[in-house]
C-alpha cells in the first residue's frame, strides 16, 4: 500500500480515457480488454487508497467526498462498459472522474465532516454522496441522449466508431436518475435537519444548508413535473432537465468552497499553497516512491 498514490489511479483512468477516444480513429481487437484492465487497476488502487485514507483520524473531509464520488462513477463505468462494450460511455464519464480527482488533489488537506460520527451522520453523508453522484450519471445519460437525438434528427451519417446507446436506453436511465437523486438528496437533507435539530451547531440560514435545500427543491419539482406532465417524459425535455440539475449541483459545490459557512466539513480558507499541501497529503502513501 505504500506505493499507492493519487497519481497511480488517475493515470490509469487517463489511459482508459485515451483508449476510449481512440475508438473514434481506428479499430482494435484488444482495446476493449485494455480499457477494462486499466480502469479496473485504477479502481483497485483507488479502493486501497480510500481504505487507507478513511481509517485515518483526519479523514472524512471534502477531499474524501470528491474521491468517493469519483470511485462510484468508475464503478458505474466498469459496469456499463461490461454490458455495453460497443458504446464509448467512458468518453463522457471518465473526464468527470478525472475532474473530481483533480478537485480533491487541489483542495487543502483539512479535516471535514465526520460521516461516521453517528447513525444519522452516516445516513446524511452517504445519501448526499450517492444523490449527487446519481445526478452526474443522469447528466451523462442526458448528454448522450441529446447528442444521439441531434444526429438522428439532422439525419447525419452515424459515425460507425461512435455508437451511442439507443434513445430509449438513455431516456430510461435519465428518468430514473432524476427520481433516485431526488429521493437520496431528500434523505440526506432531512437527516441533516434531524442532526442539526439535536445539535443546533449550524444556523438554518447557512449557505450550504439552503443551497442543498434549493437543489432538493429543484429535483423534487422536476420529478413531480415529469410524473404529472406526460409530454415532459419525452427524452429531450427530461435530458435538458438533467443538464439543468448538473448546473444546480455545480453551484452548490461552489458554495461549499467559496462562501463562509459553519457547516462541518467547510474548508474555511484556501491558502496560496493549498495545492502543495494537498499534494503532500495525498501522496503520503508513496513512501518516497513513484506511482504504482
Amino acid at each position: 500500500m505504500s506505493n499507492i498514490s493519487v497519481v497511480c489511479f488517475a493515470s490509469s483512468y487517463a489511459v482508459a480515457l485515451a483508449l476510449e477516444i481512440s475508438r473514434l480513429f481506428f479499430r482494435s481487437g484488444i482495446r476493449g480488454a485494455l480499457m477494462i484492465i486499466f480502469a479496473a487497476a485504477g479502481f483497485l488502487a483507488q479502493t486501497l487508497f480510500l481504505v487507507a485514507r478513511l481509517t485515518e483520524s483526519n479523514a472524512g473531509g471534502w477531499v474524501d467526498w470528491y474521491l468517493l464520488a469519483a470511485w462510484i462513477l468508475v464503478a458505474a463505468y466498469l459496469y456499463l462498459t461490461f454490458y455495453h462494450p460497443q458504446n464509448p460511455i467512458g468518453i463522457f464519464i471518465l473526464p468527470i472522474v478525472l475532474a473530481l480527482i483533480g478537485a480533491a488533489y487541489l483542495l487543502p488537506a483539512t479535516r471535514g465532516f465526520t460521516v461516521g460520527a453517528s447513525a444519522w451522520g452516516l445516513v446524511h453523508g452517504l445519501a448526499l454522496l450517492l444523490g449527487t453522484t446519481v445526478i452526474l450519471i443522469g447528466f451523462v445519460s442526458g448528454l448522450m441522449y441529446l447528442i444521439q437525438s441531434s444526429r438522428l434528427k439532422q439525419k447525419r451519417a452515424a459515425w460507425a466508431r461512435f455508437r451511442l446507446p439507443s434513445l430509449e436506453w438513455a431516456e430510461k436511465i435519465t428518468g430514473r436518475c432524476i427520481v433516485i437523486s431526488a429521493v437520496l438528496l431528500g434523505v440526506g437533507v432531512f437527516s441533516g435537519i434531524a442532526i442539526n435539530a439535536q445539535s443546533g451547531k449550524v444556523p438554518w440560514t447557512d449557505p450550504i444548508v439552503w443551497g442543498s435545500g434549493l437543489l432538493l427543491l429543484w429535483l423534487a419539482v422536476v420529478m413531480v413535473f415529469n410524473m404529472v406532465y406526460r409530454p415532459a417524459r419525452g427524452g429531450r425535455k427530461i435530458a435538458y432537465l438533467t443538464l439543468a440539475s448538473m448546473v444546480f449541483l455545480l453551484l452548490v459545490l461552489a458554495l461549499t468552497q467559496l462562501i463562509p459557512s459553519e457547516h462541518p466539513g467547510r474548508i474555511t480558507t484556501i491558502a496560496p499553497n493549498a495545492s502543495t499541501a494537498m499534494r503532500d497529503h495525498l501522496e503520503q502513501y508513496q513512501g518516497g516512491g513513484g506511482a504504482a
